[in-house]
C-alpha cells in the first residue's frame, strides 16, 4: 500500500504507524544508506514513469518494522512494511546488488548508492530479521 505523505495528515500518520510501528528515536541511526528505486508495483511504476528523474528513496527503521520514501515532482510517497509481513534478500548483479522487499501485495527493488550492500543488509537485518 502507497501512502501520499506531503501532508501532515494525522489520521494518515496513525495508519501508517498502525502497519510500520513507531518511528525509533533519532539516537538510534534509524536511517538506510541511500537507494535508487528500480521497480515496484504498478502505482509505483506508474509514478517511476511520471518523470525522469532518478527516484532516489530511503528506509526509516520503526518499532515494528520501517517506512519506504520516495519523491516525485513535489509529492513524498511512502510505503510501510511491518516486520511480519515482510521478506527480503539481495540478488548480485553486473555493477552492484538489488534488494527486494516482498510483501504479500507488493515487491520493491532497490539498488544501493555506491555499493553499500553491507550496510544495506545489516539495516534490513535490524528492520525485518534474517534474509528469506
Amino acid at each position: 500500500m502507497l501512502w501520499n505523505l506531503t501532508y501532515a495528515d494525522p489520521r494518515r500518520w496513525r495508519e501508517v504507524y498502525a502497519i510500520s510501528g513507531k518511528p525509533l528515536p533519532w539516537w538510534k541511526k534509524t536511517g538506510s544508506p541511500r537507494l535508487r528505486l528500480v521497480d515496484g508495483p504498478g502505482e509505483i511504476k506508474s509514478l517511476l514513469e511520471a518523470t525522469s528523474d532518478v527516484k532516489w528513496s530511503n528506509l526509516q527503521r520503526t518499532t515494528s518494522g520501517a517506512i519506504l520514501y520516495f519523491r516525485v515532482r513535489l509529492e513524498v510517497y511512502g510505503m510501510p512494511w511491518s516486520r511480519k509481513e515482510v521478506t527480503w534478500g539481495v540478488e548480485p548483479r553486473e555493477g552492484g546488488a538489488v534488494v527486494w522487499v516482498k510483501r504479500a501485495d507488493a515487491e520493491v527493488k532497490l539498488v544501493p548508492q555506491n555499493g553499500h550492500v553491507h550496510a544495506l543488509e545489516a539495516f534490513f537485518q535490524d528492520a525485518f530479521g534474517p534474509k528469506s
